[in-house]
């Protein structure tokens, strides 16, 4: 049989998305720290941190306190380092505006970004709550190449914050400058390791917020941190990361996982995925090949993504990832409790819009597709998907595609994850279609439950979801948004979403395939969801997230 490695769909499907929404180490002590400069006393925009004072502005009822950095800027000879502590400032910075973005490229193919990029931003109530608030650190997505804490929905003041919640979201380096793997990286680190930056990145993070998130209103021991698609992703990778531990203490993950056994068993399987870098920016002859590298420019390192497609992928290496993330949960679970799961119409945006197909071409696209991996998979496919059940067969082929790459991947993590003496598992699935789109935004109708559909309603933000005009939510959009901002500021309060009268979300378990389906009424979906096509996707040599 032959294997398909699909890393594309998810990189391309962020892509259109984004397009129509227009120190870390071996041996790290996270067992706690806190405490600011000498004589610092906080206020309500004036708050201290372990680095010098920061000045945040007021949104309506909130506390917005953006681009503080984290870190040094890992540019020159920090650039392919772990992240070093910022210098500390004197007097008061300012924390109005948002930090840059790391380098990376734009939906139409230009470089954005600046690599001093290192900054977190944090939303809190105003006036500040009277005790200490549990956290929640949002990852973006974007495949690890692409995105950034200023995207929607978290671009703006998240309500989320609202709900007895501080808000963190984060910058970290993407693509090459992320994750480069090279023997000399390795050669030159004391702990013989290189590649996963950006992971680093995401440790010095939650570090910080450890060390200085008390200052803002919040509790460093309850901190959750939450990803979407390749964020979520990266959520599962400092799951099983023992730099991570002891960071957090609840954790969700919303349209991504990765597969266990893709990354080989050492940081030798990475470097061929690299090996050209050198010789493509002209410095595989350099006297000193990483002074030339870390002499490139970062536009340039950026823009080479589209010749190197795996350089958001992280790698085994003995500081970050010693082990492969997926086997390792699998064997131990996860450490916290953990939301996980997926929306039902993920790639919508990839096969809805398309040249509209009829039933024989639909049958054409799925034999193509899988016959070419399995012999006559594409009758099975076509079995369980059958063109009647769907409104059309572009509808159809996007339910095998979200399916073969994100539902089936949800729905293998955990099961493999959950278990009995596990820590709870609560898994979801996100079906709503919006309902009340002004009439040049019906794509979002057509375009259904789409991938990041869900962090519209996760944050509160609906309103900022319209292309042409402010989005007008539904009521039972309000209200399935304030249940969905409930379930997660419970789990990161206390470890359990449920609670506050909300329809009673049980634990996944194999045996009964509990999920949870969120929608204009939330309910169970006791018997699970395409289990025959969930087992039967699953022993195709395909890969999905």
């Amino acid at each position: 049989m032959a294997s398909i490695l699909c890393r594309p769909a998810w990189l391309v499907c962020e892509g259109i998305l984004y397009a129509a929404l227009a120190g870390c180490g071996a041996g790290i002590d996270n067992s706690g720290g806190g405490g600011h400069a000498a004589g610092c006393v906080s206020s309500a925009l004036v708050v201290c941190t372990k680095s010098g004072q920061v000045q945040g502005a007021t949104d309506g009822n909130f506390r917005a306190f953006r681009g503080i950095p984290y870190a040094a800027p890992p540019v020159g000879n920090l650039r392919w380092r772990p992240p070093a502590a910022h210098e500390s400032w004197t007097g008061v910075r300012d924390a109005v505006a948002p930090g840059n973005r790391c380098p990376q490229f734009d939906t139409n193919g230009a470089a954005v970004g600046n690599e001093d990029c290192l900054t977190l931003n944090v939303y809190a109530v105003n006036p500040p709550a009277s005790s200490k608030q549990p956290v929640i650190v949002f990852i973006h997505g974007g495949g690890n190449v692409l995105g950034s804490a200023q995207d929607l929905p978290w671009g703006a003041t998240p309500p989320l914050a609202g709900h007895d919640v501080i808000v963190v979201t984060v910058e970290y380096r993407l693509g090459l400058l992320g994750f480069l793997v090279n023997p000399l990286l390795t050669a030159e680190s004391a702990q013989g390791s290189s590649g996963n930056y950006g992971l680093m990145d995401l440790i010095a993070a939650l570090q910080w917020v450890r060390d200085n998130i008390t200052e803002f209103g919040g509790d460093p021991a309850r901190v959750m941190i939450d990803g979407h698609s390749a964020g979520s992703s990266d959520v599962e990778y400092l799951l099983a990361s023992p730099a991570a531990a002891g960071l957090y203490s609840a954790a969700g993950m919303e349209s991504g996982t990765f597969p266990g056994g893709l990354i080989g068993t050492s940081i030798d399987t990475a470097y061929r995925w690299y090996a050209d870098v050198p010789a493509t920016m002209g410095c595989d002859t350099a006297a000193d090949v990483l002074a030339c590298l870390r002499a490139v420019p970062a536009d340039t390192l950026s823009l080479s993504v589209s010749n190197h497609t795996d350089t958001g992928w992280v790698n085994i290496e003995p500081v970050v990832l010693p082990e492969d993330p997926y086997l390792k949960l699998q064997r131990l679970g996860s450490p916290v409790p953990l939301i996980v799961g997926s929306n039902s119409d993920e790639l919508s945006f990839s096969y809805v819009f398309g040249p509209a197909l009829d039933a024989i071409a639909y049958a054409a696209k799925i034999h193509t597709q899988f016959d070419a991996v399995v012999p006559a998979s594409g009758d099975t496919i076509l079995s369980l998907y059958p063109a009647t059940d769907f409104t059309n067969p572009n509808y159809a082929l996007e339910s095998v595609e979200t399916d073969l790459y994100y539902t089936r991947g949800v729905y293998n993590f955990a099961r493999d994850v959950s278990g009995a003496g596990r820590a709870p598992v609560y898994r979801y699935l996100f079906t709503h279609r919006y309902e009340n789109p002004a009439p040049q935004d019906t794509f979002v109708t057509n375009a259904r439950a789409f991938h990041g559909a869900e962090t519209y309603f996760v944050t509160g933000s609906l309103q900022s979801l319209g292309t042409s005009v402010t989005y007008s939510p539904s009521s039972a959009e309000l209200a399935l948004s304030e249940a969905m901002m409930g379930y997660w500021s419970r789990l990161a309060a206390t470890g359990d979403p449920n609670g506050s009268g909300a329809p009673q979300w049980t634990p996944y378990d194999e045996s009964s395939g509990d999920i949870l389906q969120l929608d204009d009424t939330i309910a169970s979906m006791p018997r699970g969801y395409r289990i025959p096509q969930m087992k039967f996707l699953s022993t195709l040599p395909i890969r999905g997230f």
